[in-house]
């Protein structure tokens, strides 16, 4: 065995305070929030101008290499600094800088996302009912010893191969979002504006979980969609509330806190049962293409605008949207784009969700390879064979 503080340079806490946001500056302050499923979401950064990038970095300036852990809210996560060098520990997070001489960046990142670090890594520490680590923590944080530098380098050559194209996939399916929000805003100039009510309708058809035949579900939460907007395949006997039943393709709008944009549009699979929280208002239309319109109706600027003032509750962190104040919400009227406009937002739709069940696909595959690579049970030429066979398949062609 050996510990973390053996493997790398240097071991940097951050600034325990908040960075001052700039909208703009050109550099983020990654946070914990920031680091959802081992990768920076930079819409939960904080932008940050050059001197506070310069305050937040003066004990160690991130480069390209580097990784930085979340020790605390959660503990586990672990992202890459980019090539661009353009991030700052956040708050709750340390910065890590491998020791090439015995360690590879790449194998290093893989090795700390591995399951059976990730449980060790969240085990409560001091008497604590929480998971978090202090800088000591994450010094003596014990490992495996390490193969050789070659050996490293081909293991993580493997992994590595799905990581980029989950990162290439979810590239797609952010670019394709873009650009129906471009839609959304350009086209919706001089068109007539109408109730939410008159594009879509609001399904309640309630799910008991006592009533239900099946073993497992398919579970549209607000975790799952802030976890990469996966559904969990829930047990039946876990689920302990009422849901709303989902038998169609419609679109998830989170009525709970609506300043953060939760939206999710749902291609439902006929042949698992489907169902959301409550906290979703799940809006239904009579074809794709009216969905499709629905779609650009929520993401307008009018929508969204709006929701956020129709909140109810004085808390921060429980304000809600009724579900009939949300239906009388005013938007364009986006059924009167020409078919072929409204076609083209269908299309981007079905491929963000296309690209979304192969982020699935890859990701399940990698989980899987990750802890028999690590271990040795798995020979680096097996698992590359497995790797290029299912790149092959059309489940997760990109």
């Amino acid at each position: 065995m050996t510990v973390l503080g053996d493997l790398c340079l240097n071991i940097v806490d951050c600034v325990h305070k908040t960075a001052p946001i700039n909208e703009q500056g050109t550099y983020f302050a990654v946070g914990t929030p920031a680091m959802r499923g081992n990768s920076i979401d930079y819409s939960l950064a904080r932008r940050i101008d050059d001197a506070t990038f310069d305050e937040w970095t003066k004990r160690l300036r991130p480069q390209y290499g580097d990784l930085l852990l979340a020790r605390e809210a959660p503990v586990g996560p672990i992202v890459k600094v980019p090539v661009e060098e353009n991030v700052a520990p956040g708050q709750r997070t340390v910065l890590l800088r491998p020791d090439t001489t015995k360690v590879t960046s790449d194998y290093l990142y893989f090795l700390l996302i591995a399951p059976e670090q990730q449980e060790r890594l969240n085990q409560p520490v001091g008497g604590s009912t929480v998971a978090h680590l202090n800088v000591a923590d994450v010094k003596s944080f014990r490992l495996p010893e390490v193969p050789s530098l070659a050996e490293q380098r081909r293991i993580a050559g493997v992994l590595g191969v799905l990581d980029d194209k989950i990162e290439s996939n979810q590239t797609v399916i952010t670019r394709a979002e873009q650009l129906i929000d471009e839609i959304a805003v350009q086209r919706a100039t001089d068109l007539p504006m109408v109730a939410l009510s008159e594009v879509c309708s609001l399904s309640k058809s309630t799910w008991k979980p006592e009533t239900s035949p099946d073993q497992t579900v398919q579970l549209f939460s607000l975790p799952s969609f802030d976890e990469g907007a996966t559904p969990e395949q829930a047990a039946v006997a876990s689920i302990k509330s009422n849901k709303t039943l989902m038998d169609r393709p419609g679109i998830l709008v989170s009525r709970l806190n609506p300043r953060i944009s939760r939206m999710w549009w749902v291609e439902t699979d006929g042949a698992r049962v489907n169902v959301c929280s409550p906290e979703f208002a799940y809006l239904t239309a009579g074809d794709m293409h009216g969905l499709a319109c629905t779609w650009l109706a929520v993401r307008s600027p009018e929508f969204r605008g709006e929701i956020v003032d129709r909140v109810t509750g004085t808390s921060g962190s429980h304000q809600r949207v009724r579900p009939a104040d949300l239906m009388t919400i005013g938007v364009p009227d986006y059924r009167s784009l020409a078919e072929h406009i409204q076609a083209t937002v269908l299309t981007l739709l079905h491929l963000v969700s296309d690209r979304r069940q192969q982020l699935v696909a890859l990701a399940e595959l990698r989980d899987a390879l990750l802890p028999e690579l690590m271990s040795g049970r798995m020979r680096v030429d097996e698992a590359g064979q497995l790797v290029n066979k299912a790149l092959d398949e059309e489940v997760v062609d990109v």
